[in-house]
């Protein structure tokens, strides 16, 4: 792998990650989200980052249940496409993972489409495994 630097980002970083370039994020970022991701107890984005600039990245957020242990919702594992399969989605994981078992989480969990073959091998390798039985809602 390139000199790549995995670390959770902070404040400190806002502009990293404002001036991303496209195909990393889902769309633009939006600064007062990224803002209170970077503020909030509980939120956490970690970055992939190479000469100075954000390659990768991985987001989530801590699920407390006042009947249950803490547990963290994996949001994304997004790698820029200039950048894929250099191990950084790999890196990305298993910090966030080590993050997450930090933050006092038992359980670690997300969900991703059944045909997004190259995610569903991502997690695997990270020694996630599918569920099945499980429907998931959305609303707009």
């Amino acid at each position: 792998m390139d000199a790549i630097e995995i670390r959770r980002l902070g404040l400190e970083d806002a502009d990293l990650a404002l001036s991303v370039r496209d195909g990393l994020f889902n769309g633009p970022v939006r600064p007062d989200q990224l803002q209170h991701k970077l503020r909030a107890q509980g939120q956490l984005l970690i970055g992939a980052l190479a000469d100075g600039a954000l390659v990768g990245m991985a987001s989530g957020a801590v699920v407390l249940m006042p009947d249950k242990a803490p547990s963290f919702y994996l949001d994304e594992i997004g790698v820029h496409e200039d950048w894929r399969r250099r191990g950084i989605g790999l890196a990305l994981g298993r910090s966030v993972l080590a993050e997450a078992r930090a933050m006092g989480c038992e359980t670690i969990w997300l969900a991703t489409e059944d045909d997004n073959a190259p995610a569903r091998a991502l997690y695997a390798r990270l020694g996630g495994r599918a569920q099945s039985g499980v429907v998931v809602y959305s609303w707009d």
